[in-house]
């Protein structure tokens, strides 16, 4: 079936536009699918576009449903799409009202579905657990103080990931904890892929998920920079047990104590760098790069310039990677 052919009555058009407005105007239906939304208003549809087809929109219609469903919640999302269509689906806009009003009440239904558990204490967060996986013992570059994020895999790899999370984010606890560990078993323990993780504490300038969000980038960087070794076993500590994504929970003293628990010997670093905000320009230089690269929701990973939700797409994930791999 062509672009422009209505999928309910077949008529042909010869713009996408026009089998757009007749498969609504006629049909009452999405001309990407072709279901049916009854009686319903244009909102209605943009809010069906964007649930159900935010990877298949022309830049027209994206620009339409976005300006026109600019207060859409995560949790409306959610149980009209999916947690697939709820994550990749968030606009840049909506990302940006997540410390507060709608879009925050979505994020903690969210975090929520992946816990009942309110306890703020680290073994009681929506991940806890004390086994360790293929995260905590990645191997890292030679050269650790050559990166500045946190990095796994050789230095030598042909292909670098970037994956962009944040702390806060119950589905990076949910990516970091589970798909990522068949990533690195996969990918970068053979030395076909680097990894590296940028926070994002920020987004547009202004904290993403919460006002103590940066500081768990802040500490995060500085176990990095400070005892990279152990780096990915805090990670990956810090994931297991993260506590309700609508607790204010990344504090200096809950942060040294999750250190601690991870193994990491060398934490009055951390303390100290919350305080002074030591990696604030780090931490907006990634809201930066986010914005250019088109990352519009956590988890994103970067692949060979093309950004991809992991959650929900694995295949096309390692695809990407097996494709940046071939071609280098």
């Amino acid at each position: 079936m062509s672009a422009h052919t209505c999928p309910i009555c077949t008529d042909q058009f010869e713009t996408s536009g026009a089998a757009r407005d007749h498969t609504w105007n006629v049909h009452s239906a999405c001309h990407y699918c072709g279901e049916q939304l009854g009686d319903e208003t244009d909102e209605q549809l943009y809010r069906h576009w964007l649930a159900a087809h935010p990877d298949d929109l022309s830049r027209v219609d994206y620009k339409r449903a976005d300006a026109a469903v600019d207060s859409r919640t995560f949790s409306e999302r959610l149980s009209e799409g999916g947690v697939g269509a709820a994550v990749g689906g968030l606009t840049r806009r909506q990302l940006l009202l997540a410390g507060g009003g709608a879009a925050t009440a979505g994020l903690v239904i969210g975090a929520t579905a992946l816990s009942n558990n309110t306890s703020t204490e680290p073994e009681g967060g929506a991940n806890a657990g004390g086994d360790t996986g293929a995260v905590a013992t990645a191997p890292i570059p030679d050269s650790p103080s050559e990166s500045r994020y946190a990095t796994m895999g050789s230095a030598d790899a042909d292909v670098t990931v970037t994956y962009f999370g944040s702390w806060k984010c119950p589905y990076c606890a949910q990516f970091s904890t589970e798909m990522l560990s068949q990533l690195v078993t996969d990918y970068v323990e053979p030395g076909t892929i680097a990894l590296k993780f940028r926070n994002l504490a920020y987004i547009g300038g202004d904290p993403f998920l919460g006002p103590d969000a940066p500081a768990a980038g802040q500490a995060g960087l500085a176990v990095w920079n400070t005892e990279p070794a152990s780096y990915w076993a805090f990670h990956e500590y810090v994931f297991r047990n993260q506590p309700p994504e609508s607790d204010q929970w990344a504090t200096a003293e809950r942060l040294v104590e999750f250190a601690q628990a991870a193994g990491v010997s060398e934490t009055a670093s951390i303390r100290t760098a919350i305080q002074e905000n030591q990696y604030d320009d780090v931490l907006r230089a990634t809201d930066r790069a986010a914005s250019d690269t088109g990352v519009d929701a956590t988890p994103t990973l970067l692949i060979d310039g093309t950004t991809v939700n992991p959650l929900g797409n694995e295949e096309r994930t390692r695809q990407l990677i097996e494709d940046a791999a071939g071609s280098n």
